[in-house]
Parts: structure tokens; C-alpha cells; sequence
């Protein structure tokens, strides 16, 4: 018989077990699921070696997954975040990935990806405080 039950305080053995969970059972199908636990980030510093912005990302077999790009308000319009962002296309590249996806809500950077090389082939209406997600993805050149 099992239990199920609800926590608000996940804590970092709990989420570990759920991750090894999700990676044996993919092991099946995938083979090597290696690449499931790597993750990189790219970030921008100030003189004072403060980070100003920065890029998570995580990688999925032939793909990037871009979790957050974020650039302080006082570094914004000086071409920084396209830097982070090509910086990490490069980094995927460097490990033969083929995709770099993402998602953003319709209040945030749509129109920095796209004109970054990014298409949109997704959208969930009313997913957040009447303001939908977009995913966006982009064929990488990793000759």
C-alpha cells in the first residue's frame, strides 16, 4: 500500500530520487541518459566581477534547453544577451547538439529570440495570470 502526500519544502534528497527515478526508466528506451544530468551556465559580470546576467541551460540528447536568460536593467540594449545566448549555442555545438529550445511568456523576450534565429512552434493560451507560454526552438549549425 502506498501513501501520497503533498509538501511544500521539497528538499534536495528528494528531488535527487525523483530524478534517478525519471533517468533508470529512460535508460530503457535511451540507452546512455549521461546527458540527462549535465547543465551549464553562461554568465555576464560586471568590473567589480558581480554577476549582471547569465544563462541556465541543461542539455536534452540533441538539444539545449534554455531555463532562464536573464540580463540586469542597467546591461540591457548593449547586445549582451545575444553574447549569452551564442555563447551557449556554441557550447551545445561543442557537444554535437542540433537544437537549442526554450520557452518565454508573451510579456518577456519573444521578439529577442526570433530575431536571434528562433522559431515559435508553440503556445499555451491563459497559462499564466491570462498570459500564455511560448516555445520557441532553433536549428543550431554544429558542423
Amino acid at each position: 500500500m502506498y501513501e501520497i502526500a503533498i509538501t511544500h519544502d521539497v528538499n534536495d534528497a528528494e528531488i535527487k530520487i525523483i530524478q534517478q527515478g525519471l533517468i533508470e526508466s529512460s535508460k530503457k528506451i535511451l540507452g546512455s541518459t549521461d546527458f540527462m544530468e549535465k547543465s551549464f551556465s553562461v554568465l555576464l559580470k560586471n568590473e567589480n566581477n558581480n554577476i549582471s546576467g547569465g544563462l541556465l541551460a541543461r542539455f536534452d540528447l540533441e538539444s539545449i534547453y534554455i531555463d532562464m536568460l536573464w540580463v540586469n536593467e542597467s546591461a540591457r540594449n548593449q547586445g549582451y544577451g545575444t553574447q549569452l545566448l551564442t555563447m551557449a549555442e556554441k557550447e551545445a555545438c561543442k557537444l554535437r547538439c542540433r537544437y537549442s529550445t526554450l520557452d518565454t511568456y508573451d510579456f518577456e523576450a519573444e521578439e529577442f529570440y526570433l530575431k536571434n534565429g528562433y522559431e515559435r512552434f508553440g503556445e499555451i493560451k491563459n497559462y499564466w495570470l491570462n498570459h500564455s507560454r511560448i516555445f520557441l526552438r532553433k536549428k543550431l549549425n554544429s558542423d
